[in-house]
């Protein structure tokens, strides 16, 4: 993992457009940057912090996004979001790239950013723009880490099928650790192949995070989110304080999400990418849990809540 990316955990630009558009690069405020090899002398006798791009040294993944695929059994177009949470779970020590197309150059950056990973975006040309104004509300909202949340664990063999498991249990928000062994501290374990959760219960995903939710309760869900199939959540805290983030994978804003978040907090705030001035709404505290109303949002936004 490079240095100057692993610092912070804030994402990296790849950008391979030639030293002629360093203006352009400044303007969006982009101060470091990885560049093909042999521009790494131009751009740092521009002023940039330039590193030198190697694929080698980077995973890659899919660009984010949400499908529409047809549901059979409603007739109406589902939308499938294309997540890499999933794959962090697995292996989160990687330096990760991500090669994106247009209109995806914000929500790369904030993926990685609330799944706490180093990753270089290299975004269409015509969204640096958007990808600097994602940088610099990164930068606004960072602070000291905090760590992951997580009431689930799950022992993972490694296969494409655990893999599938693992993706289903993220896009139904069921909050998950990858552990070696059985954790007594976490309120649910799984293990494919136990009594409680069979290889043939498995095969299907989608029936399999169901039966995960049944076991684990509503009650004890760390975060529940109520009107939209396209924003998927993370939570990250200690005893006083958790940031809640959420990712907007659907492309369009989302109006009037509720919240609901296990455990008591007196006080929150929102920071919302693209939308100054927005505040919760609706805050209530009651049965253990909190639950607070986002009127709009665009890729992404951060909740704060402390005790």
């Amino acid at each position: 993992m490079l240095v100057f990316v692993a610092a912070a955990l804030l994402p990296a630009l790849y950008w391979d457009q030639g030293v002629s558009t360093a203006n352009a690069v400044k303007q969006a405020g982009v101060e470091r940057l990885y560049v093909p090899p042999d521009q790494v002398a131009a751009w740092k006798g521009q002023g940039f912090d330039a590193q030198a791009f190697h694929p080698a040294k980077f995973v890659k993944v899919p660009p984010p996004g949400v499908e529409y695929k047809m549901d059979v059994t409603a007739a109406t177009s589902a939308p499938w979001v294309d997540s890499n949470g999933w794959r962090f779970a697995r292996d989160g020590s990687h330096t990760y790239y991500y090669d994106v197309p247009w209109r995806k150059a914000a929500l790369a950056p904030a993926e990685a950013y609330a799944n706490g990973v180093a990753a270089v975006i290299h975004p269409d040309a015509r969204d640096l723009t958007r990808f600097g104004k994602m940088l610099a509300f990164l930068k606004s909202i960072d602070g000291p880490a905090l760590p992951a949340m997580a009431n689930v664990g799950i022992i993972d063999d490694g296969s494409d099928e655990t893999g599938e498991v693992l993706n289903l249990m993220a896009r139904r928000n069921l909050l998950y650790r990858v552990v070696a062994a059985p954790d007594p501290t976490l309120d649910l374990n799984i293990q494919i192949g136990s009594p409680d959760f069979s290889k043939e219960a498995a095969a299907d995903p989608f029936a399999f995070a169901t039966l995960v939710r049944q076991k684990l309760t509503d009650e004890k869900r760390l975060l529940r989110l109520y009107g939209s199939d396209v924003v998927l959540g993370r939570l990250n805290g200690d005893a006083a304080h958790v940031r809640v983030h959420l990712i907007n994978y659907g492309g369009g804003k989302v109006d009037g999400l509720r919240v609901r978040v296990r455990g008591e907090y007196a006080h929150g705030t929102l920071a919302a990418f693209g939308v100054p001035r927005v505040a919760l709404t609706d805050y209530a505290v009651s049965d253990g849990g909190t639950e607070f109303t986002i009127p709009t949002m665009d890729v992404y936004a951060v909740v704060d809540l402390k005790k």
